[in-house]
């Protein structure tokens, strides 16, 4: 362990973190949203059924983007962990990164035409890798900051909370702009998400907008800076062999393993059920944008848990709230195809199904905001963990790391669910609504709705394994107060 503190503010804070910091810092999260939901809703079926490529094909390239992209994550969290500049060690990268990360969006739905399969994958594989290297350099410093922001348990929940309601919010508005505005329904195609026409222009609001976003939080979390945790010795020069060093060392902590592992089985699982969503909807439960554009109304559930939080961190530590919500998501994800094989459900184009699964949606989109929001505010508490016990601060490699966990199991996830769509459902390319067999779309609903969901019985074991309590926060944290107190004290100013 370090002899020396070897990180300082320019300022310490008096009182807590402003709102409108929490809200600017929960721009970035719009960022993240907007990806999401371009990538997890149309890649794979814009380059599959629209443009007419295998399935497995597309997400083979997908899962080579994923795991390039993974492989970033640590180099980008240990560069911005030891980077030092007039900025901060974050902000240089989140601003740097908007522009490039909006452009590789855009050119990503607007191949040239005329392309045959090998070209289009060629295409797909550049720009999808651009446009995840250039967002990891944004990701990776923003989640970062929200663990320095403030040391109090339940600040840090607060934080987070801001963040996760800002991004759901923008979020929310924008799917529900797609598919009103960018996917409508015309007489040739009575599914909007199924006209090639769209894309382009689609690509094209996804740019402005990840770009907008993007320097309002920047900009938005500047005045922060002096406030934020700088190192006070020269910085070393980057090399793989220490950012491999640094990932080992965050390794060491046995609940940071195991928030790691979850992710590697929850990022697993998420990809292979994120292939399978638009097809779901589009096929098996036959919606059309006009109806898909209610499914925002989720977005109650995520109003709930943000209202919730603030009481449910008083009574019960996070690690124990995220292993009982879990427990019911995966039940609760059974069920919803469970209930149509059981005949619970009513039929298709029956408007009491839409209102059913969007009740359903509220549910499950609160169990999941509020797991969203314990783990983000777990990662905070383990930082203090492993300063005491490392004496490093490793915000960028702790972020980096569970990054790289979700996207390369990701990417081994949506691979996995390529396959299954060509060679267990055996899906029909360039198919439309009402054409599928019913056994074709059995096991489609089979794989997504039960399958899958069993499975997060692992994650959910693991989180009755974690040691971080409330109590052993606060004895981690006068420990570190301790350490300090024996060290030169730092420059104190009031906030803004």
């Amino acid at each position: 362990m370090s002899d020396t503190f070897p990180y300082t503010r320019e300022a310490i804070r008096e009182g807590k973190v402003p709102v409108s910091t929490k809200i600017y810092q929960g721009f970035g999260g719009i960022v993240n949203s907007h990806k999401d939901f371009a990538f997890n809703t149309f890649l794979l079926l814009y380059y599959s059924q629209i443009l007419g490529v295998s399935a497995s094909l597309v997400s083979i390239v997908i899962a080579i983007s994923l795991v390039v992209d993974a492989i970033s994550d640590p180099v980008v969290g240990s560069i911005s962990d030891n980077y030092k500049s007039k900025l901060g060690r974050r902000h240089p990268f989140m601003l740097g990164a908007a522009i490039p990360f909006g452009l590789a969006m855009y050119f990503l739905f607007a191949p040239p035409s005329g392309l045959g399969d090998g070209l289009l994958l060629g295409w797909l594989l550049f720009f999808t890798i651009s446009a995840r290297l250039a967002f990891t350099f944004f990701i990776v410093p923003w989640s970062a900051i929200a663990a320095e922001f403030s040391n109090d348990y339940v600040e840090r929940t607060s934080i987070i909370t801001y963040r996760y309601m800002v991004g759901w919010t923008g979020g929310v508005l924008f799917s529900l702009f797609a598919w009103t505005y960018l996917f409508p329904n015309t007489e040739e195609y009575p599914a909007g998400q199924l006209n090639p026409e769209y894309y382009s222009v689609f690509g094209l609001v996804v740019c402005c907008l990840v770009i907008t976003w993007a320097l309002i939080s920047a900009l938005g979390t500047k005045k922060e800076i002096r406030y934020l945790l700088q190192p006070t010795k020269p910085t070393p020069s980057f090399s793989f062999a220490r950012t491999f060093d640094e990932v080992m060392l965050a390794l060491q902590n046995a609940n940071f393993r195991r928030l790691f592992l979850l992710f590697l089985m929850f990022s697993g699982l998420a990809g292979v059920g994120g292939v399978f969503d638009i097809y779901m909807n589009t096929y098996f439960w036959e919606f059309t944008p006009d109806e898909l554009r209610w499914f925002a109304l989720a977005a109650i559930g995520a109003i709930c848990a943000f209202i919730s939080v603030p009481t449910l961190q008083k009574s019960i530590d996070k690690h124990t709230l995220l292993q009982y919500f879990l427990s019911i998501y995966m039940v609760g994800a059974i069920l919803k195809v469970c209930f149509r094989f059981w005949d619970i459900w009513p039929d298709n184009g029956d408007p009491m199904l839409l209102y059913l699964l969007i009740v359903h949606a509220i549910i499950l989109t609160f169990l999941l905001t509020t797991c969203g929001i314990m783990v983000g505010s777990l990662i905070a508490d383990l930082m203090d963990e492993q300063e005491l016990e490392t004496g490093k601060r490793q915000e960028g490699v702790f972020s980096s790391a569970l990054s790289f966990s979700a996207k390369a199991t990701s990417s081994l996830g949506i691979n996995i669910g390529g396959f299954l769509l060509d060679f267990i459902v055996r899906f029909p390319k360039q198919a439309q609504i009402g054409t599928v067999d019913n056994d074709t779309l059995f096991s489609l609903a089979f794989c997504d709705g039960v399958a899958v969901p069993l499975l997060f019985f692992v994650p959910i074991y693991l989180m009755s394994r974690m040691t971080m309590t409330r109590s052993r926060l606060r004895e981690v944290q006068a420990a570190l107060q301790d350490r300090r107190n024996r060290k030169e004290p730092l420059p104190r100013s009031v906030s803004p």
